[in-house]
């Protein structure tokens, strides 16, 4: 996969009243999923007239700071199968690039502070602050008026930032920060495209130097600064094409503009309830880029949505504008999408104009459920420790809220290095944006949960006894724990978190400046869903039929549902996964027990239904 980075312009977000802590554990997504795009046709059939792969290091010509950038070669240890060895990264996937089996290079900031040892802060060979400055040596430009760099870049960051240099006859010129949309503790795709447009007081010369610099030193997080890497490849600068629209993001929650003249917030949902989609149907948005030459006329967006096996459900457009050069437009599509049936949809973004006929497509992934309420990938790329020795801290997901519902539970995926043994709970929470900052009005709690042995690195649900009403508006689920220095867990996280909409409540860990129980925002989303129904007890009755069981739960092989007295109505069992797909569907009649074959079912957590005309109850099984 890959996502084209245009560093043509730099932005600047002041949040007012709240404030962003960061994840002291040092763990990030380390191949994100939930969009991917291609390198558009415009810019792969510009030839390079100036490249650079590293096949044979790092050229001699080249001049290196005092903190260098280091060459990861197939015959310099450790090798190019090996990313940054710092203590929070330690031998981290690779950059993903073309030619990265020949060589790449990197400046390790994690590595260089610690030295590969945790807790080891400023021990290593070159501790923080530091920059990393790698400057090329001259290069010829005198022949192209527009010229555009691109080169393969995997970076991560904490507190350092990623600049291109330009020199002009040995002379400082201009600077252009890449990656300037990658928030702390996120990382780009480990096969990221980054396209700097160069400077047009530097193009046009003879004698022009690019400098790579990490810098380390200005940017300070929490008394940090620097960390974690900046991984480059395969660098090629060409002559920019008159015509080349690029994609820079989309949503299909309507995040970027499509809400300001609504209600919610306009976030992505991975994970949609039928019934909160039909209140809130899909709203489609694109961000483009003129990175070409000249201006672009007749600009739109265009989405298409795929059902599961392939067959398209949807499409639309957006109004066409102008695009001048090096400026960046949302745009946001004609009609919205409203899902008829629960099941996968695929959602393909590209835009056109009248000069490039398509630009790069953006692919996404939404499921749309029956009950469960989520916005993470579903698959762990980092986690935030939740019970510690400091304190027992609260981590939530804020989810829009546009229909009456029933709250029966919370889910959170438990990170792998919890204890079993250790309670865990859930809060439910309305959220008042009307006070700055924002107030959690507590609505419910969980009774407490004590992870078990098969709980670790797999999913947990968390029942309200009874499930509680709630009506539209902005509303929080949030896991909680208790200070201990032995019992202690976290939560996965997946996916990067919209703006103030996930959160950390700290209660006596002091990460950051704000008082004792405030909510911090983070830019990470928590593996934290709300589940939808009128009951989700940890025991499984009928009412009318009080004596059932339902054995060996965990279960490996084989599930009894075992009713103690004859019955003549029929019982429908049905069993969903944690993303509300069903994966069973079986009849109970005419028999006191019954059973059911589970081993072809993956490992984890699963809701088993029982109902019929009059009756009707959920309960969580787990397949080990």
């Amino acid at each position: 996969m890959k996502k084209i980075l245009l560093s043509v312009l730099a932005s600047i977000l002041f949040l007012f009243s709240h404030s962003q802590v960061s994840n002291l554990k040092f763990t990030y997504d380390k191949e994100k999923t939930g969009y991917a795009n291609q390198v558009s046709d415009n810019l792969r059939q510009s030839a390079p007239f100036w490249s650079e792969d590293f096949q044979s290091g790092i050229p001699t010509s080249w001049t290196n700071s005092t903190a260098p950038w280091v060459y990861r070669g197939p015959g310099t240890p450790p090798g190019t199968g090996v990313g940054s060895q710092g203590a929070y990264d330690q031998n981290s996937t690779p950059i993903a690039s073309p030619t990265a089996n020949n060589g790449f290079i990197i400046f390790d900031s994690d590595y260089y502070d610690n030295n590969g040892v945790q807790g080891a802060f400023g021990t290593g060979m070159y501790p923080c602050p530091h920059v990393g400055d790698l400057r090329t040596d001259m290069i010829d430009m005198s022949s192209y008026s527009d010229v555009t760099l691109k080169m393969n870049s995997y970076y991560r960051t904490f507190a350092g930032q990623a600049f291109v240099d330009f020199y002009v006859n040995g002379n400082f010129n201009s600077r252009v920060q890449v990656h300037s949309d990658i928030a702390t503790n996120d990382a780009t795709f480990t096969d990221q495209v980054a396209l700097v447009r160069v400077p047009f007081s530097v193009a046009g010369n003879s004698n022009v130097q690019l400098s790579f610099v990490f810098e380390g030193t200005t940017n300070v997080i929490n008394g940090f600064s620097g960390y974690y890497f900046w991984m480059i490849d395969d660098l090629e600068l060409m002559e920019t094409p008159s015509f080349l629209l690029e994609t820079v993001d989309a949503n299909h929650g309507g995040w970027e503009v499509g809400y300001a003249t609504t209600t919610g917030f306009g976030i992505d949902y991975t994970f949609k309830p039928l019934t909160q989609s039909a209140a809130n149907p899909y709203m489609f948005e694109l961000k483009v880029a003129n990175a070409g030459a000249k201006n672009l006329n007749g600009i739109k967006m265009n989405v298409s949505v795929n059902n599961a096996i392939g067959s398209q459900v949807f499409s639309s457009s957006s109004d066409t504008t102008t695009l001048d050069i090096l400026d960046t437009a949302t745009y946001l599509a004609n009609q919205t999408y409203d899902p008829a049936t629960i099941g996968v949809y695929d959602i393909s973004y590209w835009a056109s104009s009248d000069s490039v006929l398509s630009s790069d497509t953006i692919q996404m992934q939404a499921v749309i459920t029956d009950s469960v309420y989520g916005r993470d990938y579903g698959s762990p790329d980092g986690d935030w420790r939740v019970a510690r020795d400091c304190g027992g801290l609260q981590l939530l997901n804020i989810f829009d809220i546009y229909n009456n519902e029933q709250v029966s539970s919370a889910s959170a995926h438990i990170a792998d290095y919890s204890r079993p043994g250790t309670p865990v709970y859930a809060v439910l929470y309305e959220v008042d944006t009307t006070q700055s900052p924002w107030a959690f009005i507590q609505l419910a709690q969980t009774d407490d949960y004590s992870l078990q042995a098969q709980d670790i690195d797999n999913w947990i649900n968390l029942a309200f006894k009874p499930a509680y009403s709630i009506f539209p508006g902005p509303h929080a689920i949030a896991i909680g724990g208790y200070a201990h220095p032995l019992d202690t867990f976290g939560v996965s996280t997946s996916g990067d978190a919209e703006v103030l909409m996930s959160r950390i409540q700290d209660n006596g860990c002091n990460l950051g400046t704000q008082a004792f129980g405030y909510w911090y925002y983070i830019s990470n989303t928590p593996m934290i869903r709300m589940n939808f129904g009128s009951t989700w007890p940890s025991t499984v009755s009928l009412e009318k039929y009080k004596n059932l069981r339902i054995f060996p739960n965990p279960s490996q092989n084989s599930l009894n549902i075992e009713l103690l007295d004859p019955i003549s109505e029929e019982i429908v069992l049905e069993i969903f996964d944690i993303a509300g797909k069903l994966v069973l569907n079986e009849r109970i009649e005419n028999c006191q027990i019954k059973t059911i074959d589970v081993s072809h079912m993956d490992k984890g957590n699963y809701m088993l239904s029982l109902k019929n005309k009059n009756y009707s109850t959920k309960t969580k099984i787990t397949i080990k």
